[in-house]
């Protein structure tokens, strides 16, 4: 079974360095080129597999753009992680802010939770289920999703990864064999 993971194309908020998982914008338009350069690769591979997305656009308008004619279901569950009070901020707005809760969240980044911010638990079991019920289905598919998901998948199947270390460039993918719970990476497009 091989699984597609890419991550969206890129938005505003991203060319801008801000904090954000429920916020839900569009790709801008080197998404769109990022996407429909893709489209071009993965023609080439001639893909017959159910795409996922999250719930949220700059998914869904990715994969739209990738995989026109294909089947796309949208889950909740895909979405990013919420970040809440910290949405639609910079690390140095956040830094000056919220001080005190900025340090702790460098010191335990999968501990501290901001104000109004979903548990990296919580968010990571969300993610993991997901990904479990996937695999279940024992058929190829497509996850078009979030860096903090995608990363949260990797570093499941790859536990060696360090889950900061994981580089997953916007409009970028990496295709995994599985077998019988075994892992293999097939090709990783950073």
């Amino acid at each position: 079974m091989k699984i597609y993971l890419i991550r969206h194309g890129e938005t505003e908020y991203n060319r801008r360095h801000l904090f954000y998982g429920k916020t839900d914008v569009s790709i801008n338009q080197m998404g769109i080129e990022q996407a429909y350069l893709l489209a071009e690769k993965f023609e080439k591979l001639n893909i017959d597999a159910i795409v996922y997305t999250s719930s949220l656009q700059r998914t869904i308008e990715t994969a739209k753009r990738i995989f026109p004619n294909q089947t796309t279901i949208s889950l909740e569950a895909l979405d990013e992680k919420d970040f809440g009070a910290w949405e639609g901020m910079t690390a140095d707005q956040i830094s000056s802010d919220f001080p005190v809760e900025w340090e702790q969240w460098l010191l335990s980044p999968f501990e501290y939770t901001p104000k109004n911010a979903e548990r990296f638990s919580d968010f990571q079991y969300r993610i993991l289920d997901c990904f479990e019920k996937l695999l279940q289905k024992k058929e190829d598919f497509v996850i078009v999703g979030h860096l903090g998901g995608l990363r949260t998948i990797l570093k499941k199947c790859f536990p060696e990864l360090d889950f900061w270390g994981i580089v997953l460039e916007q409009g970028n993918y990496t295709i995994i064999e599985a077998e019988n719970s075994m892992f293999k990476i097939i090709e990783w497009n950073t």
